[in-house]
């Protein structure tokens, strides 16, 4: 079930980023043909940019497809290389539960003291819901991924 939500939320970003380059095409060609550009459309993009990012992020955390620097890896054994995609994941949750903490408060302003944006007049928490919920997403992906590693090097020292 957590991969097909996190499948989906993937799929969004793609089409979030396919709309910000369609918008970004468009708006330079109404501007050039027409000399009218399209109004709000940067706002726009950057929501859709908000989308993409944080929706993409829980997949990557999923397949381990982060940016990883492979220093000693091949100096070491297949448990200490374990041990240190182990560390990593961990030192990951630590960091996004830092960030998902850090991003409540200012998200909750946006709550308290509503705000829209000057062009396209889109509600400033309209960009919170894809960054608190991607963010949430990421955390519980690098839950199971942990899980999934303590399970595999449990099950290699039982061996």
């Amino acid at each position: 079930m957590l991969r097909r939500l996190i499948n989906s939320l993937s799929d969004i970003a793609a089409l979030a980023i396919a709309g910000m380059i369609l918008l970004t095409i468009a708006d330079v060609l109404m501007k050039n043909v027409f000399h009218r550009p399209i109004a709000g459309v940067f706002e726009i993009v950057e929501l859709l940019l908000v989308v993409a990012v944080f929706f993409g992020l829980p997949e990557v955390f999923r397949t381990g497809a982060n940016i990883c620097v492979d220093v000693v890896d091949h100096m070491v054994g297949a448990a200490a290389r374990n041990i240190l995609h182990l560390i990593g994941a961990v030192v990951s949750l630590g960091f996004l539960l830092l960030l998902g903490w850090a991003m409540i408060a200012p998200a909750w302003d946006t709550i308290a003291y509503p705000q829209n944006t000057q062009e396209a007049g889109i509600p400033v928490f309209a960009y919170w819901i894809p960054i608190l919920a991607g963010t949430a997403l990421t955390i519980i992906a690098t839950v199971v991924v942990c899980w999934s590693l303590l399970r595999r090097s449990a099950l290699k020292e039982n061996m």
